[in-house]
């Protein structure tokens, strides 16, 4: 698990594996100061793990950035480089409006929850 800079709560990320596909929850604020926190958890997670799907669970995410953004499309593109499939579940709040703005809700595979995304993996 990775915790980012100041108090615990303003952003982690831990992963586990559910059945073939491995899932990193992240909670808090993306922003510009804790994507290298994502891309830790991330690469450390593909390191350990050669999984055929992941996942990112977005809902207990209260803010993202256009940083945070930034990251969630440079893994999905190391995914698909990999061969990995990538799904988000959980975008709400601003993040889905900042994605429905920019046309990206286009561009990721989304599901509400991560049961209904492992159920489709």
């Amino acid at each position: 698990m990775f915790v980012g800079n100041g108090s615990e709560s303003d952003f982690t990320a831990t992963s586990g594996l559910h059945g073939t596909a491995l899932v990193v929850r992240v909670s808090g604020e993306l922003d510009h100061y804790h994507t290298r926190v994502l891309r830790a958890e991330i690469d450390r997670a593909w390191g350990a793990l050669r999984s055929p799907t992941l996942i990112i669970d977005l809902s207990a995410l209260t803010f993202c950035d256009s940083s945070g953004i930034g990251e969630l499309l440079q893994a999905r593109h190391r995914g698909r480089l990999a061969g990995v499939r990538f799904i988000l579940t959980g975008v709400q709040g601003n993040l889905a409006r900042r994605l429905n703005l920019a046309g990206l809700t286009q561009v990721f595979e989304l599901f509400p929850s991560v049961a209904e995304a492992l159920e489709a993996a």
